[in-house]
């Protein structure tokens, strides 16, 4: 039970990235046209429903900030 909380908490960290990078290229793309826009918050609406993570070594999330640990020790 915990670790599909731990995997939900980390889609959600992840999720709140994108919308944050959606955001930021939303201010540079103002005279786009919207569909873009659109497209861009499929993404994050994709992000945050889909449980699937895939994999990928340009991702910005294997950066050692963005490793979380596993498993919790009890002390």
């Amino acid at each position: 039970m915990e670790n599909v909380f731990l995997q939900i908490l980390n889609m959600s960290i992840t999720g709140s990235y994108v919308i944050l990078a959606v955001i930021v290229l939303r201010l540079f793309l103002k005279k786009a046209p919207k569909k873009y826009s659109y497209l861009m918050w499929t993404v994050c609406a994709f992000r945050l429903c889909c449980p699937i993570s895939f994999k990928n070594i340009f991702s910005i999330f294997n950066l050692r900030f963005f490793n979380m640990p596993s498993e919790r020790r009890n002390t």
